[in-house]
């Protein structure tokens, strides 16, 4: 009879020490869920102060601490903000598609994953948009180049041309004298005939 009466006992501290162990980890739920909410306002405010080193390292830490459980995916969706944000003197695309591509992979029923595929579309084109742009550019550089020494090789055909004109000048120059010298020599050979002439009479 003691027996059947301990039994009970023992059921109901059973149940009691239960009751406390989930009330303990409920507790214990709460409370990091206000830590992690705390940490996201913290973050938020950090990034609308242009904090981005501030506000990145506090959203990895809400992100490593709720891991895949909410609000791990707003960790990581504003981690992909702050990689993203054209202010941030340390901004880097690719890390932000990484961030906004891990929301999707993490948190594919999140509403911040819909937002997240069209960040990382968005910044795809800015990405495809931004080589094309460079690769204008070494073209644009590259015609440049070419047109200079274009340039350089007109000026120098300019100047041979001018050096060939001046050597052409001369040469008719030259030419000139050498006729005027002719016409003297056939003058002077016409008065000495005559001379010869005078004395042969």
């Amino acid at each position: 009879m003691g027996r059947e009466r301990a039994r009970p006992r023992q059921y109901f501290y059973f149940c009691f020490a239960l009751l406390i162990s989930v009330a303990g980890c409920s507790l214990q739920d709460g409370s990091r869920q206000r830590e992690l909410s705390d940490g996201v306002t913290k973050g938020n405010n950090l990034l609308a102060q242009n904090d981005f080193d501030g506000a990145l390292k506090t959203f990895y830490e809400v992100w490593s601490v709720a891991r895949n459980k909410p609000p791990a995916d707003l960790a990581m969706y504003n981690m992909g903000l702050i990689y993203a944000h054209p202010q941030n003197p340390q901004r880097d695309l690719q890390k932000a598609v990484y961030c906004f591509d891990q929301t999707i992979q993490n948190s594919p029923t999140s509403p911040l994953a819909e937002q997240a595929r069209v960040w990382i579309a968005v910044l795809r084109d800015f990405e495809n948009a931004h080589e094309e742009l460079e690769k204008s550019r070494q073209e644009l550089e590259i015609s440049k180049q070419e047109a200079e020494r274009n340039r350089l090789a007109i000026e120098k055909t300019k100047q041979e041309i001018e050096r060939s004109r001046v050597e052409l000048e001369k040469s008719r120059q030259e030419i000139e004298r050498t006729k005027q010298m002719i016409e003297k020599s056939k003058q002077i050979d016409i008065e000495i005939d005559q001379k010869r002439r005078e004395r042969g009479r």
